[in-house]
């Protein structure tokens, strides 16, 4: 990788970060589909997770205290069980189909996010289910965020409190996403060096974020992360399709 390319990947994770941090959710959503044109698809998912590792954590120490824990406890039990099946679909994928499902993946859930979509209902059941699912996105395409995003969404949590359980529930997964990826021989030497790279931008990205936490009107954010997450998704759709 050149410099022009780890600059690319230090500015991407910058941005993810702050909308990470302003919404508690849109890290991989934002970040994958552009660095896959940067690294690989494959690369990509594995990147992402390692840096939004050092996202969650951040987020995780300030926000500690505002966590459902029993319900972010429940959502992280049943994403493990699920990463093990997105693993085994990372590593059998071809990179161009990989890249195509990562587009799809953020197209789709893009629209649900800006129709206002709500999973209704609550449950244990209902609860393992949007984990589960959540932990097989999350290793296969990074993109563990959309199914447990519209299923809060649904509960009607407070801001603070939705913010602040997904960002436990996207650091404890991200450990275990990690372990796996460096148990596989994906995440090495190289990996764990861009993401030091990368680590002072994604520390500004999120703080930025929390200082525009309470001024930034929620409608005009809303529309922003909108059209950047169709507007990197459908690049990286169009890339993959014509390579």
């Amino acid at each position: 990788m050149n410099g022009g390319d780890a600059l690319a990947v230090v500015v991407l994770g910058a941005l993810a970060s702050l909308t990470q941090s302003l919404s508690g959710f849109g890290f991989s959503l934002l970040l994958v589909p552009p660095l896959a044109m940067v690294t690989g698809p494959k690369e990509a998912v594995v990147l992402a997770n390692a840096m939004g590792l050092l996202v969650n954590l951040t987020g995780v120490v300030r926000l500690h205290t505002a966590v459902d824990w029993q319900l972010g406890l429940t959502l992280f039990a049943a994403a493990v069980v699920g990463m093990p099946i997105g693993y085994a679909v990372l590593a059998a994928a071809d990179p161009a189909t990989l890249q195509i499902l990562i587009a799809l993946t953020v197209i789709v859930a893009t629209l649900l996010i800006a129709r206002g979509a709500r999973l209704p209902g609550r449950g244990r059941l209902l609860d393992a289910g949007a984990g589960l699912l959540s932990g097989i996105l999350n290793t296969s395409t990074s993109m563990s965020g959309p199914p447990v995003v519209l299923y809060l969404h649904g509960q009607r949590l407070a801001p603070a409190v939705f913010r602040a359980t997904l960002t436990a529930l996207f650091f404890a997964s991200g450990v275990v996403a990690v372990a796996l990826f460096m148990a596989g021989g994906r995440f090495g030497l190289a990996e764990a060096a861009l993401t030091g790279v990368a680590a002072p931008g994604l520390v500004a990205g999120w703080f930025g974020g929390h200082l525009l936490f309470h001024r930034l009107q929620a409608a005009q954010f809303r529309r922003l992360v909108v059209l950047v997450l169709l507007a990197s998704s459908v690049s990286a759709l169009l890339a993959a399709l014509f390579r």
